[in-house]
């Protein structure tokens, strides 16, 4: 991240579901004990020597931990201790919905554990923070517009595992299919079949990858900072970026289980940027200079704004003059020639 020097989007790497020692089944095992005593540099260690660039925080009904590793990042990026890298936090939650559906809340990276606490209390959750035991008063559509009212994004948890929203049925799936606010949904096994009523309705949701992790780290396969992620092709990272991806689907899109290689890998010639100065009607004042990105490039503007004269003298700085049809050779010629007069077509000066 710190290396990306390109104008436009890229991917980056984004765990949408983590849990931190403020979540009460955090390194359940024998080793509980040690695993909850970690502290919140070391659990952003954890996720930066992964090189996982953005996470959700997602504990179970609370945002105990999301100012204190607020803090503890502005600490690490003053202090930069080995290990450590940029990372970019969301504050979120789980929420154990009525019914026991677990949905995920993703909000803006500046709110704070109180707009945590204000969502909670929004959903109707009277339960014990850091606990999954207990449900909100308010039904899954309603959680999800209350989750949309307060700015955020709501994306149901490992909906094909337990707590998941595929083991609802009849019209409580129904209903919960019906939010038009619902527009990714987290998918643990891809290759498992949906619900009927899922395929009758012809959803079909952008599904992404989170860690769900519990633990600091693990064996292959289990989940842990970087075994399971997100790409995410954004500009910056922040909500509304999340969100247009997430709109986006595959175009913007990568799960990790799906893709193992860096998608932001690209040839190694390159045009980084493009000047321009002293033509006839181009770079005049200053030089006009345009960056460009490893992948598409699109140039918009209106008739006159200099679109096929940024084009053509590309073309000419690159030696690319025989590519273009003859009958069109002539049009070509006026690029490459200084004007002598008024009425001359030349556009160098």
């Amino acid at each position: 991240m710190p290396n990306w020097k390109w104008n436009g989007a890229r991917w980056w790497r984004f765990d949408l579901h983590t849990h931190t020692p403020a979540s009460d089944d955090y390194g359940k095992g024998p080793s509980q004990a040690t695993l909850k005593a970690r502290s919140p540099k070391e659990w952003l260690l954890d996720y930066m020597k992964a090189e996982i660039e953005c996470v959700a925080i997602t504990d179970h009904n609370t945002g105990a931990w999301v100012d204190d590793l607020k803090e503890a990042l502005l600490q690490l990026e003053a202090e930069s201790p080995p290990g450590y890298r940029p990372l970019c936090l969301f504050p979120g939650v789980e929420i154990s919905v009525y019914g026991g559906i677990h949905v995920l809340a993703i909000l803006p990276p500046p709110k704070t554990g109180s707009d945590i606490d204000t969502l909670l209390g929004a959903a109707g959750f009277e339960g014990s923070k850091g606990r999954c035991n207990a449900v909100t008063t308010k039904s899954f559509p309603d959680v999800v517009a209350v989750i949309r009212d307060l700015g955020g994004i709501a994306i149901p948890g490992h909906v094909d595992q337990s707590s998941g929203l595929f083991k609802l049925g009849g019209t409580t799936l129904q209903q919960a299919l019906d939010c038009k606010d619902i527009i990714a949904v987290e998918v643990v096994d891809r290759s498992l079949t949906k619900p009927t009523l899922y395929q009758d309705m012809k959803l079909n949701g952008t599904e992404i990858l989170g860690s769900d992790s519990h633990h600091a780290s693990g064996a292959v396969g289990q989940r842990c900072p970087g075994s399971h992620f997100t790409w995410l092709k954004m500009s910056q990272p922040c909500l509304e970026g999340l969100r247009l991806a997430l709109l986006e689907g595959p175009l913007s899109v990568r799960r990790s289980d799906e893709y193992s290689d860096d998608p932001n890998s690209h040839g190694s010639f390159l045009i980084e940027d493009f000047e321009i100065s002293e033509a006839r009607y181009m770079g005049r004042s200053g030089p006009f200079t345009m960056e460009f990105n490893p992948w598409l490039n699109a140039v918009i503007g209106g008739r006159g704004t200099g679109k096929s004269t940024l084009l053509e003298l590309l073309r000419l700085t690159l030696g690319r003059r025989k590519e273009i049809p003859q009958s069109l050779a002539k049009d070509l010629e006026k690029y490459q020639r200084p004007y002598a007069s008024r009425d001359d077509d030349g556009l160098l000066s």
